[in-house]
């Protein structure tokens, strides 16, 4: 793993005084977000506000994905579709992602797949009282050169995806 991405592992492991939940040791993408949040916004309340709604740019991009992947044998995975309000269990699916762990103030998502593994942590982090820090915290450890083909574009628009579905939690506030 290179500098940068220690650099940033250490600083998010202080900031969060807690060991950030990466998919591997050695990753390929590391990308990290953060807002503000109402206190009692959970951190799976906060994913399913994100994802509720997408632009219809992201929607396009998701039908992009599916169709270019399968070409070269990648599930599809169709976006985000609307959740419900029943929180869901460790090892339960989420969209397209296993829960791996599930606390009020933390959720991690992961995806396995032979071209590459995504994990997605959230946590939150108090701030004072009446708001907490959200940091969205992204890890990606490619496996092939699909994988890493993939990650060629999804690396630049990764941030701009979750800074917009970030704007969806601002709307809530």
């Amino acid at each position: 793993m290179d500098g940068k991405k220690t650099n940033i592992i250490n600083k998010l492991n202080n900031l969060l005084n807690h060991q950030v939940t990466l998919i591997a040791e050695d990753i390929n993408y590391l990308s990290y977000q953060t807002t503000s949040l109402p206190k009692d916004i959970s951190a799976y309340d906060a994913y399913r506000m994100m994802t509720q709604s997408q632009p219809k740019w992201l929607k396009i991009l998701f039908q992009m994905r599916d169709f270019l992947g399968l070409m070269v044998g990648i599930r599809t995975i169709k976006g985000f579709e609307q959740l419900g309000e029943n929180i869901p269990n460790i090892g339960d699916i989420v969209h397209f992602f296993n829960v791996i762990e599930l606390e009020k103030d933390e959720l991690t998502l992961i995806v396995r797949d032979h071209h590459l593994d995504v994990c997605l942590h959230l946590r939150l982090i108090e701030d004072n009282d009446k708001q907490n820090n959200l940091y969205v915290i992204t890890s990606v450890k490619n496996h092939n050169f699909i994988g890493k083909l993939y990650m060629a574009p999804v690396s630049v628009l990764h941030p701009l995806i979750v800074n917009r579905l970030l704007k969806n939690l601002k709307a809530k506030k």
